[in-house]
Parts: C-alpha cells; sequence; structure tokens
C-alpha cells in the first residue's frame, strides 16, 4: 500500500471540541427522548461537525441536505461521503493529531483507495473497518464507488487472520495522543482524558445504534 499523506492544518481548537461535544449530547438527548416518536425524530445540526475545520488532516467539509451525508476531504484529493455520525467518529479519533490518510492498494490493475486513521509502525487502521467494528480475521470490503463510507456501501467477510487491529487499537492510540498533545495545547480543561473516551466510546455507540443494522456478515467467505 502506498499512503498518501496530507498536509497538517491547524491544532484542533476549543471551540472544535465544544461543537463536537454538543452534537453528541444532542444525538445522545434525542435517542433518550420518550417523548420522541420513532417515525418523527428530530434532525440534529449537522453544522457542529463542521466546527475548526481545516484541522489536522482534514482540509474541509460540507453537508449535503440532499443525501444527508458529510462530504469531507483530505488535502486536494476527491470527496468522500459518509453519514454525519460516521464523520463525528472521525473528527474524534483525529481530535489529537490522529490523523487521516488515503491508502492506495493496487490488485490486478484495478486501484482502490481506502480511508486510514493514524500512523506510525502497526498503528494504521482502516477507518472501514472501525466503523463495523470488525473482528479479527475479517475484512470490510466496499461494495461499490469508494468514495462513499456509508454503511449500505460496506460488506463484512473472512479475511486474513492478520486484520486484527479495531476499535479497541483505535481508542488506545487516539488517548496516547491526547497524553501527547492536551496538555501542550492547553486542552485538558476543554476536556479531560476522562471525557475524552466518552467522546469516543459515544460516538461510536451512536454509530452502531443509527447504522450498525445495515452491516450483514457474509457466511462462507
Amino acid at each position: 500500500m502506498t499512503r498518501m499523506k496530507a498536509h497538517a492544518y491547524d491544532p484542533t481548537s476549543p471551540k472544535a471540541i465544544e461543537a463536537l461535544v454538543d452534537f453528541l449530547n444532542a444525538a445522545i438527548r434525542a435517542l433518550n427522548d420518550k417523548e420522541v416518536k420513532e417515525n418523527n425524530p428530530p434532525i440534529l445540526n449537522p453544522e457542529g461537525l463542521l466546527q475548526g475545520l481545516p484541522q489536522g488532516s482534514l482540509s474541509a467539509a460540507r453537508y449535503d441536505p440532499e443525501t444527508g451525508l458529510v462530504a469531507f476531504t483530505i488535502k486536494d484529493r476527491s470527496e468522500r461521503f459518509i453519514e454525519s455520525e460516521g464523520f463525528l467518529a472521525l473528527r474524534a479519533l483525529t481530535l489529537f493529531n490522529g490523523g487521516a490518510y488515503l491508502d492506495k492498494n493496487q490488485k490486478g490493475g484495478d486501484e482502490y483507495h481506502y480511508l486510514e486513521v493514524f500512523s506510525g509502525p502497526g498503528l494504521g487502521i482502516t477507518f472501514q473497518r472501525l466503523l463495523a467494528d470488525a473482528q479479527k480475521g475479517e475484512l470490510v470490503k466496499m461494495r461499490g464507488d469508494h468514495h462513499f463510507l456509508t454503511a449500505a456501501n460496506l460488506a463484512i467477510v473472512g479475511g486474513s487472520k492478520r486484520n486484527t487491529r479495531g476499535r479497541r487499537e483505535a481508542l488506545e492510540a487516539a488517548l496516547a495522543n491526547y497524553d501527547e498533545q492536551a496538555s501542550s495545547r492547553d486542552l485538558t480543561g476543554v476536556l479531560s482524558k476522562t471525557d475524552y473516551l466518552a467522546m469516543l466510546r459515544g460516538a461510536f455507540r451512536l454509530y452502531d445504534i443509527k447504522h450498525g443494522h445495515n452491516f450483514l456478515r457474509v457466511i462462507g467467505e
């Protein structure tokens, strides 16, 4: 694989952190509100997910009201499309220099591009594995256009036993980055380590509730 590194933009700002926390809290309240009918869910304001950009390796993002998806770019690459909850998870993981990168993999004359987070020996994790919560020996394939990281475009199939890294490793890497970066940027008062872990877990839990039913494990592959 060939990793396409992105330009490093300004570090995370308190405003960006507060906006992401507000979005997550609003989503949690909406899920817990017993007065909200299932066929009339509240529409969350996606603008909070766009605060503080460009940041890290994310150069831009926009919300597309027609599809309900967030379109984001890494450096000058083509836009990738994802559900709001998936973009929340991506931003949470990369708040403290987790990094988002595009890997190029060529097989049989075809070229595939995959989004990865984190870097360094043994640290790169394919983001679609994290969305699907893939387990050891499972592979997450794109069923169609690789520009779409939507749950409906991803399928879990059997893979190499070397495919082991998942959410646990991603959370460990994100917390390690927090330890390295939060104090030097004077951000511990904005988001404690305990609250950051709660944000990471909450973002994935929210994604699972909203989109986890779209992931099916293909038997026999």
